[in-house]
């Protein structure tokens, strides 16, 4: 079926106009992948607690979390119970599950695997997506546009993992900062200029239950986590209230996210989403909470398997920093939706705040400490709520298809 919007025909992979259809099961389960992913993440975190483990960490991270939102945008602007795109997702799949195989020697021995599962995934998305759109030329622009980026960074990708150490590091991070800063500048290209920044060119509604659903997962593998570190121990005081603890924590994270959620996606608020630049930095603010989380999940490991071990600077400041981390995101997404902060922004100060004293008590009590701020936060957030009212979206924005 082909309709006509703006005058061109609608290549047959797009969504309907209009459509916003909830996501679909090989979307929930091509998110299950992330499981894998965000437990290496935290375990290589735990292994590694230094400054230079934790850069490697984050740069493992953006990639996966790149890979993951590119496919979330495709599922998001293309019909996903289509054939060819199911066979797409399912490739993208196994890439990141490869990459999450080989994650604990990506900065060794499987550099270049790791680097290639990575580059292939854009391969076979774009290799699906640019002869699909060619009834279109607008629209197939956009995946021209993502590939031409990706076809600059993409030396970079193979000589860090040609390199290794350092300098793989340094290779690798400037191929993610021109990735993400091309993005919020809709992929500027020779010949074929942007996408519009103002243009609507997602479904919202869409769009933000795919983050949700990969910020629970986030949160499952951290109670995962957790929990599989206490199976089997005998149950100290110490062990209880650490895992107690550490459960509470995720409680109060999905606590605080769903409270303002609520709030911000009501009603009009939810199509300030669909234009380009506010659907990438919602991307972009889930990305900073998602590795709050996978910092809390390290420390709530590390909690788990020494409940008494103090004066370790490394784990109170991944304890306090996790959360932090996750404030500061959802803050940013309130941003982004409404620009302005709300309560939770002081409850990330607040842990900053405290951070250097945390090295006198046990990892323990700092779970317990930790807790009373996120739930102080979340109680002083449920107090001052008030109903607010939501600007419209710009009059100008343009269609969602022909963009």
């Amino acid at each position: 079926m082909k309709w006509l919007r703006g005058g061109r025909s609608t290549p047959r992979i797009s969504r309907p106009p209009g459509q916003a259809a909830p996501p679909s099961f090989l979307e929930l389960f091509f998110d299950l992948a992330f499981i894998l992913v965000f437990a290496q993440l935290s375990h290589d975190l735990v292994q590694n607690l230094t400054w230079h483990g934790a850069f490697q960490t984050l740069i493992l991270l953006l990639t996966t979390w790149w890979a993951w939102v590119l496919t979330v945008w495709v599922t998001d602007l293309f019909n996903p119970r289509l054939p060819k795109i199911q066979v797409m997702v399912i490739l993208i799949m196994l890439g990141v599950f490869l990459m999450a195989l080989v994650m604990p020697t990506a900065f060794e021995t499987r550099a270049l695997f790791f680097a290639g599962a990575y580059l292939a995934i854009h391969v076979a998305r774009d290799g699906v997506l640019i002869p699909a759109t060619r009834a279109n030329r607008t629209v197939q622009a956009r995946s021209v546009r993502v590939i031409f980026w990706h076809g600059l960074t993409s030396p970079l990708w193979v000589g860090g993992a040609i390199a290794h150490g350092d300098t793989q590091l340094v290779l690798w991070a400037a191929a993610l900062v021109i990735e993400y800063v091309s993005a919020t500048y809709g992929w500027p290209t020779p010949g074929l200029g942007r996408t519009a920044l103002a243009a609507r060119i997602f479904a919202g509604p869409h769009l933000h239950e795919r983050h949700l659903q990969i910020l629970v997962i986030a949160i499952g593998e951290m109670i995962l986590g957790v929990g599989l570190r206490v199976v089997g121990r005998p149950f100290a005081f110490e062990s209880v209230a650490a895992t107690a603890a550490a459960f509470v924590g995720a409680l109060l994270v999905f606590l605080i996210y769903v409270n303002r959620v609520r709030e911000l996606v009501a009603g009009p608020s939810i199509t300030l989403l669909e234009q380009t630049r506010r659907g990438i930095l919602m991307s972009h603010s889930h990305l900073v909470m998602v590795a709050g989380i996978v910092v809390l999940a390290a420390a709530a490991d590390l909690a788990a398997r020494d409940p008494l071990h103090r004066e370790n600077v490394a784990w109170t400041i991944a304890a306090a920093g996790g959360p932090a981390l996750f404030l500061l995101g959802s803050s940013l997404f309130d941003l982004v939706v409404h620009r302005s902060f709300r309560p939770r922004l002081v409850g990330m100060l607040v842990l900053l705040a405290i951070m250097p004293a945390l090295p006198v008590l046990p990892m323990f009590a700092v779970l317990i400490l930790i807790d009373v701020v996120l739930a102080t936060t979340l109680v002083v957030e449920l107090a001052v709520a008030r109903p607010r009212t939501t600007p419209s979206p710009p009059a100008h924005a343009t269609d969602v298809r022909s963009s």
